[in-house]
Order: C-alpha cells, then structure tokens, then sequence
C-alpha cells in the first residue's frame, strides 16, 4: 500500500513539469479564443452599423431618382450625417429600361477599414468591411386596404395635387348608371359601407404590373346608395383624430410643391396613427361604363377625404371629394412600374 502511494508520487513529480507546459498552452488557446471573439463581435458590430448607413443613405438618394444629381446630392448628404467618407463611398445608377428595369435604382457600396486590437498578436492589424444597399424609386403597383370609389384616369391628368376631385358623384353626374363606386370586396349596400369604413379586404392591381396577383379589372357598383355611402363617410369622418381633422393639420406642403404627411397623422408607418381615417387609398381608372360593368385600374392615389360636394348626402344627392396627395409615401403598396405621371411613389430597398 505505501510502495503503491511512494510510485504514484515519484511518477506525478516528474510530470509536473509537463503538466506546467500543458497548462501554460491552453492558457495560451483560451486567451486566443477570447481575443478572436471580441475582435469578431467588434467587426460584426461594425459591419452592422455600416449596414444600417448604407440601407439609409440607399433610401435617401432613390428620393431623388431618377434624376441622378438630385440621387447624388443625397447620397453624400446622408454619407456626411452617418460618418462615411466620400473615398468610402461607391454609387451607382441604374436607368429605368423597360422591359428589364422596371423602376429607378441607385445601389450604395462602402468599404471601410476595421481595426483589430487583440488579433493583432496573430499579425491580423486590421480587416476590410464591405457592404451593400439597394433601392428604387416605384410606383404602386397593386394594394388592398382601397376605397370603393375610383377617379378616372382623364380627371387625374387634369387635377392639381391638393384641389379637391369627385370620388363618387351625384345623381347630376351620374355616368351610364355608375357614380364611380366598386365592388372590390363584393356587390351590396352592406359590403360596400364596409369597405369605406374599414378599407378593402381583397387587393387590386395596376393593370400591366407583373408579379402581381390581385385582378386590375374590377366590377363597377351601379346605383347612387345615398344611405351606406353617408353612414360609412360619415364614421370616418367623424372618428378621424381631432389634430388631424382638417387638410392643414394634416399635410405638409414642401418647398417643391409636393406633399408629406405629418408624422403624428400617418397611419401608413408602424405604430402610425390607426385614428387617421381621412387619408384615404382610391384606385384610378381608366374609363366608366354603362352598369354593373368591368373596368380597368391603372394607377393608384393617395387621398385627403374632404367629405361631401356642396349639396351634402341626402335624397339622390350624395357626392363625395377628396385631393389629391403628391407624395413619396410608402403605404404598403406592392412595387409597380415607375410613372413619373402618377402623384403616389415611394422608395424602397431591394436586394
């Protein structure tokens, strides 16, 4: 027994120097593993944050397209405000060509130098960081969420941003039987009061969009139905947030005469404001027809719902205006084709 213990001794002591040797190694590994993850989490921190500045700055010039020198101008605007060197900056425009290219595209490269502080001792001083952003300047291309009214394309080409257009009219204007109502969700005066109040459940398309699978036909709603029509005007207006009640309160005019919507009345951004019942989605169309009849979408406005024409809702009488909104709103559209005609656009990234 104390042989056995006396043998056990004598071979540990002489491979404490080989266990010394042993531990000073893989002290050695483990503070290797810690420096390569904290210089890993360093770069991957930064190459978010690069990530993030070329999404924004990709964002900000498309608001620009497709002029390219208005892109340009606030491409290096955007790289000034989040750090980024104009040697760090690569743009590039691509025109809209159709068939192929659909829509204005400006895409953002940065490459910036990241520096290494504890792999350094593996002769790593510093690493490359490259990121890419795309975005484009559209039109919307197809949309639920819609009005049951519609204007026509010819009026919208006549209109002003900002003065007020009919949306459905009144027994005076009637069109062969329609007054510009849809049955987007459906025929009946039930259906059609519920899609003023709450917005269209089934979408529509532009006609002509690809890669969109909502109809750009729709059936034409015949009949003036005053009641439904002043029930369902009359909950949007009347449950419409008190600051953003009027077209004032509601929308900013920019010094280029087109519009924005004040952050505290957008109902379109997350978290926006659900009690911003007059800004309204309406479909333009390409003509009316004689009854309950098919008709053709061809674009999609933005809208201020002003309320009644000047005789108001009752009897036959019961016209509705709205205005025009020009703006470069992203209300959750699909992506369409660049129209520089059509009063709604927005930007969005692509890959």
């Amino acid at each position: 027994m104390f042989r056995t213990i006396s043998r056990l001794l004598k071979r540990l002591h002489g491979q404490r120097g080989q266990m010394l040797a042993v531990g000073v190694m893989f002290m050695g590994v483990i503070a290797g593993s810690a420096a390569i993850a904290v210089d890993t989490g360093s770069y991957l921190s930064h190459r978010r944050s690069l990530q993030n500045a070329a999404d924004a700055i990709a964002l900000a010039s498309s608001q620009g397209l497709p002029a390219t020198g208005d892109a340009l101008s606030l491409a290096h605007e955007w790289a000034e405000l989040n750090g980024i060197e104009p040697e760090e900056m690569n743009i590039t425009f691509t025109q809209q060509v159709l068939p192929g290219e659909l829509n204005p595209k400006v895409t953002v490269e940065l490459t910036v130098g990241h520096s290494l502080t504890f792999m350094s001792v593996l002769g790593m001083d510093s690493a490359e960081i490259r990121v890419t952003a795309a975005a484009v300047r559209t039109s919307p291309g197809g949309s639920d969420g819609l009005m049951p009214w519609s204007v026509l394309e010819e009026a919208k080409d006549l209109a002003n941003p900002g003065e007020p257009v009919v949306l459905k009219y009144d027994s005076e204007n009637v069109q062969n039987g329609n007054f510009g109502a849809l049955r987007i969700d459906g025929n009946g005066a039930n259906v059609y009061r519920n899609t003023i109040k709450f917005g269209s459940e089934n979408g529509l398309c532009a006609d002509g969009v690809p890669d969109c699978d909502d109809p750009s036909i729709v059936q034409t709603e015949p009949g003036n139905m005053t009641g439904p029509t002043r029930q369902a005007t009359d909950y949007r207006i009347n449950n419409t947030t008190a600051a953003c009640d009027t077209w004032e309160e509601t929308i900013v005019i920019n010094p280029d005469g087109s519009h924005s919507i004040r952050p505290e009345c957008n109902p379109f951004t997350a978290g926006g404001n659900e009690g911003s019942l007059r800004l309204i989605i309406v479909p333009v169309i390409e003509s009316l027809c004689n009854g309950a009849c098919y008709v053709t979408v061809v674009e999609f406005a933005l809208f201020y719902l002003d309320g009644y024409g000047d005789g108001g809702c009752s009897g036959n009488d019961c016209e509705i205006e709205g205005r025009f909104i020009q703006s470069d709103t992203n209300y959750g559209a699909l992506m369409g084709v660049y129209d520089a005609d059509t009063f709604s656009h927005f930007v969005r990234l692509v890959s």
